[in-house]
């Protein structure tokens, strides 16, 4: 999120549409009911159809936040997920850390993350979280020169790998759907993508297949 600053020395700059998206947010939050679905995470999550994919589920919301990284979602978790009092948060988040302004390693991201997932359960003790995996770019269309940054498919495969390292407490469900987005040769599959990094509507269905079952689960036990 550096736009055309000329000096930005890492310091991610929030822009209208996102402080846009962030009052819609909080504002949902307002006539919340408890025990429902809360889907939170960056533009992955805020594109991500859940009325069309999870028509099954009675309560649910969509808290993706365009442009987030790990650690701004920690600035906004408590309007984001813990004031809609959720049984269960879809949680992904960390492709954007690893764009221009950020640069984060996967251990830092994971560090982010864990540290999210200890201010959900410390405030919600009997929520669950489903972590998928961070989903892999097309390379070939976000390149260095077109996308500055560090994206690339062996880092975003390390963040997950860093994720069950430093997160392990027992709420916590790990889903890794990466595997299924690449093809031999670790490039993403582009048939279920709309670009470098956001999903078609094949890549939301093959997505919801992958989380459908660990979230019927969870909301089951």
């Amino acid at each position: 999120m550096r736009e055309e600053m000329i000096y930005n020395p890492h310091y991610y700059q929030l822009r209208e549409g996102q402080l846009e998206r962030m009052l819609a947010i909080v504002r949902g939050n307002r006539g919340a009911g408890p025990g429902g679905v809360v889907f939170f995470g960056d533009s992955l999550t805020e594109t991500y159809p859940i009325e069309r994919c999870f028509p099954e589920l009675p309560v649910k919301y969509n808290c993706g936040l365009g442009g987030a990284t790990a650690e701004e979602l920690l600035w906004i978790v408590d309007e984001g997920v813990i004031k809609y009092r959720p049984s269960l948060v879809v949680l992904m988040v960390g492709i954007n850390d690893l764009g221009n302004t950020a640069m984060a390693s996967p251990k830092e991201i994971a560090c982010h993350v864990k540290e999210l997932i200890d201010v959900i359960c410390g405030n919600l003790p009997d929520v669950r979280v489903l972590l998928w995996s961070t989903l892999p770019c097309v390379e070939a269309l976000r390149s260095y020169h077109q996308v500055p940054g560090i994206r690339n498919n062996d880092l975003v495969r390390m963040i997950f790998e860093q994720e069950r390292e430093l997160v392990r407490d027992r709420n916590v469900t790990f889903v890794d759907v990466f595997p299924e987005f690449v093809d031999e040769q670790n490039e993403a599959r582009t048939e279920y993508y709309r670009d470098g990094l956001h999903l078609n509507d094949a890549g939301f269905d093959r997505l919801t297949e992958l989380l459908a079952p660990e979230i019927h689960k969870l909301l089951e036990a």
